[in-house]
């Protein structure tokens, strides 16, 4: 590429690494761990298996955080669809209940409770 092109060349970061930098996010997941959660490994590491499978297709969908916040764990997303996704997977594997709630703004909050025999 010679130096003129490039010159014109307008420069901009993508939408989604926008607001994993900003901490933006559309999607929050909120899991109910309790104290312990024998499988937290396997749980965080589906977490960011779903969210590799939709950043194949889906480029925009990405996680912003998964942090613990005591007997929570919190997942922000870049998409809405990306938390409903994720929930629905733990609720698939590990059973207990996935609950949604989206605002007038489109973002969702989500909630996933594990089973009792989890």
């Amino acid at each position: 590429m010679s130096r003129k092109l490039r010159a014109s060349v307008a420069w901009v970061v993508c939408p989604a690494c926008e607001q994993q930098a900003n901490q933006v996010y559309l999607g929050r997941l909120v899991i109910d761990l309790g104290r312990t959660f024998p499988e937290e490994a396997a749980l965080r590491r589906r977490i960011a298996n779903v969210a590799a499978t939709a950043g194949r297709t889906q480029p925009a969908r990405r996680l912003v955080s998964v942090e613990r916040r005591g007997p929570t764990l919190e997942v922000l997303t870049t998409s809405e669809k990306l938390a409903h996704r994720i929930a629905a997977e733990l609720a698939k594997v590990w059973r207990g209940t996935a609950t949604y709630r989206w605002s007038d703004d489109g973002s969702l909050f989500a909630r996933w409770r594990p089973g009792r025999s989890a």
